[in-house]
């Protein structure tokens, strides 16, 4: 599936071009729909939306987490909504954390609400489809906020956004510039005209394609916080630069993971890649990579804080390191709230 994404959706291809057609409709439809939507719910408490255009990983998560650590350290009450996609809630409107605690709930939320709810220390974090119910709800329990976050929701027209943040990916960026289903973009790429900043994760240069669009640009990137088991045990970077490791993955820009591990100097054997969102639940799976990392005498098994949100409750006997990641704002002073 991966080689499929990165055959015929980040390049143009001949199945691109034959798909053109239909994401040529699809687009016209989303336009006609951005035009048409009437202005949606306004809440008493500023909205801030962080999405994107692109299909699959950008980095929306991480950038959500470091907006809303920043709001708290300002002294403002935040909370967060986010749709838990894959989860138990989806269809629902549940809270999966509050101030104190984060309930047990949260466990079957989905991998990106739980990784919010346990990153996020103090913050509400309620999860659903239905992002109007949700902020209803956070207002009526909390109704001394300031901000709700909603993160993936640049395409949800029924709440109205205050602020809007659009976040890219340098490694996938725009894809081979189609929308869905001919290349990765949930849109045109000129829906960018209704969004207050971009976000651009990379260390390199802004593409002229983003620039055009007069919008602040945001520069960050992921850095390496620290490795740890499954136990919480920091696990020293001099022990796996001498260590046979791998990586696990189920995140929508893989190649995003290699290239982090790469950064920080590490090399590793093998990358057992599954589709972003994938549960793990299939435990044969998980026994056939324990076979494979002993065939080939495999130490450490590196992954995401994303994907240990699942892997942590499933039985396993996998050497497990996960790789904490935070964003890194470069230009923070350009942040205008």
């Amino acid at each position: 599936m991966q080689n499929y994404i990165e055959n015929h959706l980040y390049k143009r291809s001949l199945l691109s071009y034959l798909l053109w057609p239909i994401s040529f409709k699809y687009s016209l439809f989303l336009k006609l729909r951005r035009l048409l939507t009437k202005q949606g719910y306004r809440s008493k408490c500023k909205i801030i939306s962080v999405g994107n255009i692109v299909s699959g990983g950008s980095g929306k998560t991480p950038f959500t987490i470091f907006l809303t650590r920043y709001l708290q350290e300002k002294g403002f009450k935040v909370a967060v909504s986010h749709r838990g996609y894959k989860g138990k809630f989806e269809e629902k409107n549940v809270l999966i954390s509050d101030r104190n605690k984060i309930f047990d709930c949260a466990k079957v939320s989905g991998d990106e609400a739980y990784l919010l709810a346990s990153k996020l220390t103090g913050i509400p974090i309620i999860v659903g489809r239905n992002r109007k119910a949700s902020i209803k709800i956070l207002e009526e329990k909390y109704p001394e906020l300031d901000y709700i976050i909603l993160d993936d929701s640049f395409q949800h027209l029924k709440v109205f956004h205050d602020l809007d943040f659009v976040v890219f990916n340098e490694i996938g960026g725009i894809g081979n510039g189609f929308v869905l289903p001919a290349g990765i973009l949930r849109e045109s790429i000129s829906a960018l005209k209704f969004t207050d900043y971009i976000v651009f994760n990379g260390e390199g240069e802004v593409p002229e394609k983003l620039l055009k669009f007069g919008k602040p640009i945001l520069k960050g990137n992921y850095k390496i916080k620290r490795f740890y088991d499954i136990n919480e045990n920091e696990i020293s970077f001099e022990t796996l630069k001498k260590s046979k490791i791998a990586l696990l993955s189920a995140i929508g820009m893989p190649k995003s993971f290699e290239n982090t591990i790469r950064k920080s100097g590490l090399e590793f054997e093998e990358h057992f890649r599954f589709p972003d969102h994938y549960d793990f639940k299939d435990k044969t799976i998980l026994q056939n990579i324990e076979k494979e990392l002993e065939k080939v005498k495999i130490v450490f098994l590196l992954t995401t804080e994303k994907d240990f949100a699942k892997l942590q409750f499933i039985e396993h006997s996998l050497p497990l390191v996960i790789v904490e990641v935070e964003f890194k704002l470069a230009n923070i002073e350009d942040l205008k709230l």
